[in-house]
């Protein structure tokens, strides 16, 4: 027995002698440990279904880039109401006025895709559970997806049309492609209706949808340009960027100071940039480990936070009274807008899986998430300029 317990203390603790001759000890856990507990944090597939089920069926390069701009929720936020406030904007001068944004170009990219932008504006709290979905369980969430989609094509709901073009790789992944790929219809749909009998009642479709929307519908086709550059590549998870587009649609909505670095070759994989993430808490402790603090950060990632830091701070000195009251007045919307729709999910779908199935708070949703610092210490340092 002693032999035991001895065994069992020092798989748990390193022993270290300081310099002052005393045995130090701190905690060691075993990688067997870590690793389950990292595991404990991520989303079973019947969640992350639930989580993507409103966007499965957009077109490969639209889905990868809300993927993107998910991670960066506050700027989405920003973004969604910059653009309100610029609706009468033409085109040209809605570009222009990008170029003054210090946004990230996964954000700037849906400014082109208005209905997009208001459903991940207009429901923060899916927003950045679908952006830590994807950064904790990128492999996953693609999963989650191809799933999804081959459920609406066994139910006869996902074919080919004017607008779409459905077809499959040589993996057998369903790829959506727009059928001029100079024009994008982004559809509506119901994830009740579209995907078939919905197989997880404890995890709906979470709900960020019209409930009046039926089968998938689409509205008027959008001009692409060069605001599409990405595409899922679904075997890995991972996003690939095709960088011909990017670094035209970089030089088309930034300024100099404000551009991103040019990409070189024809491709290249999308990396998460924390510097746009500002204080927004991670929903689960593997993600804030190895994004949330400064230990973690690499000397690019430094360098890029305080290459964006500058960018906001010089947004302060130059902005307006006004414009700095309409970032303000943004921050509070946000702060509204997630917990309205948190407490509203919390009442609906949450509690019909509060059982020992576990709904989203049990499945890790709201663990370490918004519920502990939300949207409020995030920032708006791209301000509104009209």
């Amino acid at each position: 027995m002693r032999k035991f317990a001895l065994t069992a203390i020092v798989s748990t603790f390193a022993l270290s002698i300081a310099s002052d001759g005393l045995i130090q000890t701190s905690l060691v856990v075993p990688a067997a440990h870590a690793q389950s507990a990292q595991q404990s944090n991520n989303l079973s597939m019947a969640q992350l279904q639930s989580l993507v089920a409103p966007i499965a069926l957009y077109p490969d390069a639209l889905l990868s880039q809300m993927l993107m701009a998910a991670t960066y929720p506050l700027e989405v936020a920003e973004a969604d109401n910059w653009l309100k406030n610029n609706s009468r904007l033409s085109k040209s001068q809605l570009e222009d006025a990008l170029k003054n944004q210090t946004w990230d170009n996964s954000v700037k990219s849906l400014v082109s895709f208005p209905n997009a932008l208001d459903m991940m504006g207009s429901k923060l709290d899916w927003t950045q559970k679908l952006g830590d979905a994807y950064l904790a369980q990128p492999k996953e969430v693609m999963q989650a997806v191809q799933a999804l989609r081959a459920k609406a094509k066994q139910a006869g709901n996902l074919k080919s049309s004017e607008q779409i073009t459905v077809s499959a790789d040589p993996q057998s992944n369903i790829i959506i492609q727009p059928a001029n790929p100079q024009v994008i219809y982004v559809p509506t749909y119901n994830p009740t209706v579209v995907y078939g009998a919905w197989p997880y009642p404890a995890y709906p479709p979470y709900p960020v949808y019209n409930p009046a929307w039926g089968f998938m519908s689409f509205g008027v086709g959008l001009a692409v340009g060069a605001a599409l550059w990405s595409t899922p590549h679904w075997g890995s998870g991972s996003i690939t960027v095709n960088n011909n587009n990017f670094n035209r649609f970089n030089n088309n909505v930034n300024n100099f100071q404000n551009r991103a670095p040019e990409r070189v070759g024809s491709s290249s994989a999308w990396n998460f940039n924390s510097a746009h993430r500002g204080n927004v808490p991670y929903s689960n402790s593997a993600l804030a480990n190895r994004y949330g603090g400064e230990a973690s950060r690499s000397q690019i990632e430094r360098n890029q936070l305080e290459r964006q830091q500058s960018r906001e701070s010089d947004w302060a000195r130059s902005s307006s009274s006004q414009e700095r009251a309409d970032r303000d007045q943004a921050r509070a919307r946000a702060q509204s807008s997630f917990s309205s729709h948190a407490d509203d999910f919390n009442r609906g779908g949450s509690d019909r899986g509060s059982s020992d199935r576990g709904g989203f708070d049990r499945g890790g949703f709201d663990r370490g998430g918004f519920s502990h610092g939300g949207f409020g210490g995030g920032h708006f340092g791209g301000g509104f300029r009209r």
